[in-house]
């Protein structure tokens, strides 16, 4: 599209679209007053280079005029038009060139990303959370001279422009993008964006990404990359008035993949190591569960409670164990009591097991089970128990017999 040049005060430029001469019988001189250029900023990237202005809209200083008829006035308007566009395409093409001759200085240096720490709490064939800090190290070493300045105009522009120059350590826009080296760990997380950082500083709040590890991969360090895209500022050009100046700001997108290494761990494992007491039909007893953390991650609040079935019976309370380090033990006990008619043998006890791993996971419940030996009674309760179901069986037994058998009746005669 063509380009309209304006005059402006302070010597600004301003690019404006041309709007069709078809739909413009002709134009107005625009007025003078009313704006004030503060800056021009391009940017650069994917070989491109976008000009643009902070100022007034100048679109609305362009009026449309009625038609005054005549086929005179279009063609002076349409004339006019075409030498306005050449003239803004002619100095369009020369503007950069007149820049370049303002510019005083180019600074050395610029932003540096490091990495500072990684945690995580990824546990095989589960899915958790990558946590990764960054800091701006980049620093502006100095300046270059690209042309000395002249006069006492130029040098006070050449000291704003080297002020601003060394503000370049500066990232702006950070943007972070996890990827995984390794088949067994996948990246469920978009780009995270982390703002920007001057030199010197670094992330408050460290970039999360969700990572799933699948079954297959076991505890280790796994290697994975993070791509840290930004803008930074590649130039600085000052002219014009000292005191009304013009700024130029030239900024360039930027890239730095930095290596990484994430520990993914098996996470707490707890099981039943061992179950003591003795239980026996019709007795209540206590049952001490020993219960271990055969995992690599600390089980923090750990709470267990006795889901109990028939012949079984208890109070169901729940009951803490406390944390439980990797290789260590805890015991609790559980008061149980045992139906009287429970025939000896084996039976499943379940605890219901909730508890936190780690210092960043959310809450588990587990359910993990164990095998209890029922008892025959002994000692003094078999004397008593043994005899008293010796009875029952044998009044079963004579009401059976008594039933199948049938006695003869006596008949007795009456006396006339």
């Amino acid at each position: 599209m063509p380009i309209v040049l304006i005059p402006f005060p302070s010597s600004c430029l301003f690019f404006l679209p041309l709007i069709p001469i078809d739909h413009i019988p002709g134009f107005q001189r625009p007025g003078l007053g009313g704006g004030t250029c503060l800056y021009h900023e391009s940017y650069q990237g994917g070989g491109k280079e976008i000009e643009g202005v902070d100022t007034v809209d100048m679109r609305k200083r362009v009026m449309l005029i009625e038609r005054e008829g005549g086929k005179g006035d279009l063609r002076r308007a349409a004339i006019a038009s075409y030498i306005l566009a050449v003239g803004g395409v002619v100095l369009f093409l020369l503007a950069p060139q007149a820049w370049a001759e303002d510019d005083f200085y180019r600074a050395e240096g610029g932003p540096q990303i490091f990495v500072t720490s990684v945690t995580s709490s990824l546990e095989t064939g589960k899915t958790g959370s990558v946590f990764v800090k960054i800091e701006n190290r980049g620093e502006i070493s100095g300046l270059v001279e690209k042309r000395t300045p002249q006069t006492e105009d130029e040098k006070m522009l050449a000291l704003l422009e080297g002020e601003m120059e060394m503000e370049g350590s500066e990232a702006v826009g950070i943007q972070g993008k996890l990827s995984s080296r390794d088949g067994r760990l996948e990246v469920l997380s978009r780009p995270q964006l982390a703002g920007s950082l001057s030199g010197g500083e670094a992330l408050e709040r460290p970039m999360e990404f969700s990572v799933r590890a699948e079954s297959s991969a076991s505890a280790g360090v796994y290697p994975m990359l993070l791509e840290v895209s930004y803008e930074r500022l590649e130039d600085v050009l000052v002219r014009g008035n000292p005191l009304y100046p013009e700024i130029h700001f030239q900024r360039a997108e930027a890239t730095e993949t930095i290596s990484i290494e994430v520990p993914v761990m098996t996470g707490p494992r707890l099981e039943v190591a061992e179950v003591k007491g003795s239980i026996s039909p019709g007795r209540s007893s206590a049952l001490e569960l020993v219960m271990a953390n055969g995992g690599d991650v600390p089980a923090r609040e750990v709470r267990a409670r006795l889901l109990v079935q028939p012949p079984f019976n208890s109070t169901g309370e729940e009951v803490e164990l406390g944390d439980i380090e990797p290789g260590k033990r805890a015991a609790s006990e559980y008061p149980l009591e045992v139906d009287r008619l429970a025939d000896p043998g084996e039976r499943a006890l379940v605890w219901q097991v909730r508890y936190l791993p780690g210092e960043l996971g959310e809450e588990r419940s587990e359910e993990l089970a164990a095998l209890v030996e029922v008892k025959a009674p002994t000692g003094l309760r078999a004397l008593f128990v043994v005899p008293i179901v010796a009875i029952l069986i044998t009044l079963i037994y004579l009401g059976g017999v008594r039933r199948g058998l049938r006695l003869p009746r006596i008949r007795r005669r009456r006396r006339w």
